[in-house]
């Protein structure tokens, strides 16, 4: 028997939920082996190895009355399952999962994830964009998987399998070798896969945790990646070896949105708790703290230069403002939710609430255009100078591209494949 294989995963799926990091109902934790094999004197044993009858682990699971077994106010758990659990007390409860501390979340095997639909009968939210380097092609969001696109007709190229039910952010590493698709199942696990861009293979889970990865980036070396955490954490990774730098855990709520500087010295991050902060990326240590913004963030961006950080969310305002001293310089309100927004140049461009993507200039934050033609909030941005163009994607599951340089639209579409344009429609009312 595998702890690491057949018994951690269950423990995830049934367990945590209730007896995690976040809350521990009856004074059970379950989300590291070290506090699941922790019997305290004055209570019965969770795990007793070789006596699954004298372990709880395996007693609450087959109790007969609901009242007692877990998970509570749930099904009971499969008779295999439970069999499971009981084969592996029996045979000693052996740990095969490297260091007892550690999160279960982070020593499971990957997860194969279920196979997308063939055709979507309604469109879903586009949450994450990314151009290809050479501006080609479009990788976006769908369900279980990522949808890519000719960059200049919106026609389906392929589709990327084993990916998370829900992508929140894509990320291409600098030599184009790689695509990060951050993401999970929001409250019950997330993670950040490399994905090989042209055959869809995935080459390596880099992040795993016990909520949904909101944002992901590289730096621009592309040496190290960082991911925003639902789980209130900014995480730094190496991105040869996979090692985990830094694990930061310093807001109230979660992690919305990151950004390197251009030299890739200092990475900002935003949270629902109203603050947003910038680190060095080497040390991991606090540069900055803002404080300025009335309600929760989700978009943060460097100026050109790296000494200024522009940040916007709910509170229908963004704001320019200096690392050096974390004070206001500019601000532009008026603009409704802001939940992306990009710098490229010596612009700006924001995207949200309204059905229109805007543009202003970084340096005066005076609006300058409106790129029109959507229907709903955007909920993703992607850009590629070379090519002079930016594309968003909406809620109501349409992407649309512009020319940069006149605004004009390049192509629209709808990017659930085999979903029919009377669907958004019915979706719409």
């Amino acid at each position: 028997m595998s702890f690491r294989e057949q018994i951690a995963p269950i423990l995830l799926e049934k367990c945590q939920t209730c007896h995690g990091p976040a809350q521990q109902k009856g004074g059970y934790r379950t989300d590291t082996f070290e506090f699941l094999s922790r019997n305290e004197d004055d209570a019965d044993p969770v795990l007793v190895p070789g006596q699954p009858e004298k372990s709880d682990l395996y007693t609450l699971l087959v109790a007969e009355d609901a009242a007692d077994r877990m998970p509570h106010k749930a099904d009971a758990l499969p008779r295999e399952q439970t069999e499971l659990v009981k084969r592996w007390i029996a045979e000693g409860a052996r740990f095969d999962g490297g260091e007892p501390t550690a999160p279960l979340v982070e020593i499971v095997p990957p997860r194969v994830h279920p196979k997308a639909p063939d055709a979507y009968h309604l469109p879903i939210p586009v949450t994450a964009l990314a151009f290809s380097p050479d501006g080609v092609e479009l990788f976006a969001s769908g369900f279980c998987e990522l949808t890519v696109w000719n960059a200049a007709s919106g026609k389906l190229l392929r589709r990327i399998t084993n990916v998370a039910p829900r992508t929140f952010a894509l990320a291409f590493s600098g030599d184009g070798a790689l695509v990060a698709a951050a993401g999970g199942a929001p409250g019950e696990y997330g993670e950040v896969r490399l994905f090989d861009p042209v055959t869809g293979e995935m080459r390596r889970q880099i992040a795993s945790s016990t909520d949904a990865f909101l944002d992901v980036k590289f730096s621009p070396d592309g040496k190290l990646l960082a991911a925003a955490g639902a789980d209130h954490s900014l995480s730094i990774f190496d991105v040869a070896t996979g090692v985990r730098r830094h694990h930061l855990l310093v807001f109230s709520d979660a992690v919305t949105a990151v950004a390197f500087s251009p030299d890739g010295k200092q990475i900002a991050c935003v949270s629902l708790d109203r603050t947003a902060k910038v680190f060095a990326a080497a040390s991991g240590k606090l540069v900055a703290t803002y404080r300025d913004h009335q309600a929760p963030l989700y978009s943060v961006a460097f100026t050109p230069d790296g000494k200024q950080v522009l940040t916007a969310g709910r509170d229908k305002a963004i704001h320019l403002w200096n690392v050096s001293d974390a004070k206001k310089q500019r601000e532009l309100g008026g603009r409704g939710d802001v939940l992306r927004l990009l710098v490229s140049g010596s612009q700006v461009y924001l995207g949200g609430a309204g059905k229109g993507l805007a543009q202003a200039g970084v340096a005066d934050l005076k609006e300058s255009r409106i790129f029109e033609g959507l229907n709903d909030w955007i909920y993703s941005e992607a850009i590629h100078p070379d090519t002079h163009r930016i594309a968003a994607g909406c809620y109501d599951g349409t992407i649309a591209i512009w020319n940069l340089a006149d605004g004009k639209p390049v192509t629209s579409f709808i990017a659930s494949p085999g979903c029919k344009p009377d669907a958004v429609a019915s979706a719409a009312k």
